[in-house]
Parts: C-alpha cells; sequence; structure tokens
C-alpha cells in the first residue's frame, strides 16, 4: 500500500467520509483504496457497481466501522482508480485479479469479509469461484448480483425445457413480490437515487436517500458500459460450471427490476454453504436502504462465527 492518509470523517454534506485513503497496485494499475474504522479490527471489503465509485458505499461504511475494518475501492477504470483502455482489461478474471491484489495488500495474513453490489458482485463471484478463495475470502454477501456462470448455465439448461420456462414466467416468486406496474418499473430504471439527487440539489433541496456523484461520472458511465459489453455475452453463451466452498449470503431485493430473483435460481448446486436473504426493495439498496445492508451484512458474519465456535476443536 502506498500514500497512506488520514481523513477528517466530517463532512458538511452530514454523509460519513473515510478515515483513510491510499493507492494499491493491481493486476494493471493503481487502485484508489478508502477506509473506515480501526485497522486491527475484523476487515470487510466493499465492491461497487458499473458506473459507481466508493462513495456508493458511504453510509453502510460508517454504519460498519465501529465492528469493522471497512475496505472499498474504485473498480479499475472508475474514480480515482487507474483507466486502462484496452477492452480485454476489463474482463472478470482480471477483475477479480484487482481483488486479490487488493486483500493481499491490506490483509495479507487475515482473511476478509467481502459484500459486492450489482456488477461488484459478479465481480466478487469470479473471485470466490477461485481455488485461493477459501483461505482468503472468509464470506461473501451478494447484494443483487448474480454469478454470470451460473444463469448461464440455467438458461441453457431451461432452453431444452419450454414448460418448465413457463411455469417459471408464471411464478411470481422468481420475478418479484409485491403490486407493480410496467410504468413504475420504467420508474425505478430512467430515476435512480444519483439522477434523483442531482435533480433535487439543482432545486436547493435535501434528498431522502443520498447519492452522491462522482465527479468522475463520464469516465465511470464508460468503464461500466465497457465492462458489460466486453462479460455479459461471453459468460451468458460460454459458461462455465464454478463452484465455491466460501460461505455465500444472497440479498436479493425482491422488487428489483434490473436483476430480479430468478437469476438466483439454482445457485445452490454450486455453492457449498448458501444463505438467502429476501429484502422487498429496489436495485440501489446500498444507497436507498443502507440499515437494512449493514444488519445483513452483520448478521452473517456473527452467524457464521457462531457456527464456527460452536464446532469443538481437535
Amino acid at each position: 500500500m502506498k500514500m497512506t492518509e488520514q481523513l477528517d470523517s466530517s463532512d458538511p454534506t452530514g454523509a460519513r467520509r473515510p478515515h483513510r485513503q491510499s493507492t494499491v497496485d493491481g493486476a494493471h494499475g493503481e487502485l484508489a483504496v478508502f477506509e473506515w474504522g480501526a485497522l486491527d479490527a475484523e476487515p470487510l471489503v466493499l465492491v461497487h457497481g458499473l458506473s459507481d465509485t466508493h462513495l456508493v458505499w458511504s453510509a453502510v461504511a460508517a454504519l460498519l466501522a465501529d465492528g469493522f475494518r471497512v475496505i472499498t475501492y474504485d473498480v479499475r477504470g472508475h474514480g480515482q482508480s487507474a483507466k486502462p483502455g484496452a477492452p480485454q482489461d476489463y474482463r472478470l478474471d482480471s477483475l477479480a485479479g484487482d481483488f486479490f491484489a487488493l486483500i493481499d495488500a491490506v490483509s495479507p495474513k487475515r482473511p476478509v469479509h467481502v459484500c459486492g453490489h450489482g456488477w461488484g458482485a459478479v465481480q466478487v463471484w469470479e473471485a470466490v469461484c477461485e481455488p485461493r478463495a477459501n483461505t482468503r475470502i472468509a464470506s461473501f454477501t451478494a447484494v443483487a448480483g448474480p454469478n454470470l456462470d451460473h444463469v448461464g448455465m440455467t438458461l441453457r439448461e431451461l432452453a431444452t425445457q419450454p414448460r418448465r420456462v413457463l411455469q417459471l414466467i408464471a411464478d411470481r416468486k422468481f420475478w418479484r413480490h409485491g403490486a407493480g406496474s410496467a410504468q413504475t418499473a420504467a420508474q425505478r430504471i430512467a430515476y435512480p437515487p444519483r439522477v434523483r439527487t442531482w435533480l433535487i440539489e439543482r432545486l436547493g433541496g435535501i434528498a431522502r436517500a443520498y447519492a452522491p456523484i462522482a465527479p468522475t461520472w463520464r469516465a465511470d458511465l464508460a468503464a461500466g458500459a465497457r465492462i458489460a459489453a466486453t462479460n455479459l455475452p461471453h459468460y451468458l453463451l460460454w459458461p462455465r460450471e464454478r463452484t465455491t466452498a466460501v460461505p455465500v449470503q444472497l440479498v436479493v431485493d425482491t422488487t428489483d427490476v434490473l436483476v430480479p430473483p430468478f437469476l438466483y435460481y439454482g445457485s445452490a448446486r454450486w455453492v457449498d454453504r448458501l444463505w438467502r436473504c429476501p429484502i422487498p426493495a429496489d436495485h440501489w439498496l446500498p444507497v436507498t436502504e443502507p440499515l437494512l445492508v449493514a444488519e445483513a451484512i452483520a448478521n452473517f458474519i456473527e452467524d457464521l462465527r457462531a457456527a464456527n465456535a460452536s464446532i469443538p476443536r481437535q
């Protein structure tokens, strides 16, 4: 790690700022790293999704800082991190390489807990299915982000079972719970928290769910589009059988119009220890419901501690 800097945690907007900032050498360039909490606390890494930055985790990180050393970073191409130009630099294996480089730098001797949101979860899925994850990752919480290989394998199998596809489409639990409409779904996609915050700030108000917009948002959008275009067709068309022994918690946004719950269908086949935590909220949970996300992460880790403590030592 380089350029460690202690930051002032006060923020005039009321949002908590990170306590420390540094850089880490990733697989193809430097990653900007931001931390909350005590250095000797149990490490927890939060990974953002497409077109976001570490800022999306500010509220969640502040809530968890008393119990964890919370570490966030700007994914390559986003925020203050390096911005390679070649499409292959944005493949999931390269992004997973960044993640392992980060945890080897910030916590070389201690496994980390990790939570990813959206495509941040997609990236971490790639990492947790690597053999070295068994000793480097203590737990993984995926918020609104499935494993693309698992989705691809499921779609390939369902393609030969049209009757089963019709049954799943008719079963609402594989889509979402609660009342909704096409108009509501369109509003959720076109009017996300960052757009809402931007408009309210321009009108002189204060947004209920503050979603800070990074000054690098144009580059962030371009990087997000590049990651999606590079990976989505490839992994859905040519999926691999990917398994993991890392404990995994799925935080399923049951009213998510971008990542409907049916995309997690079948994940239990490839995950040794899988938990499911349904929350009736939309896609942008870290911003709109930070307390629920923080509680889901902390409760999952506490349950794992209790389970491990109950196993008698030889």
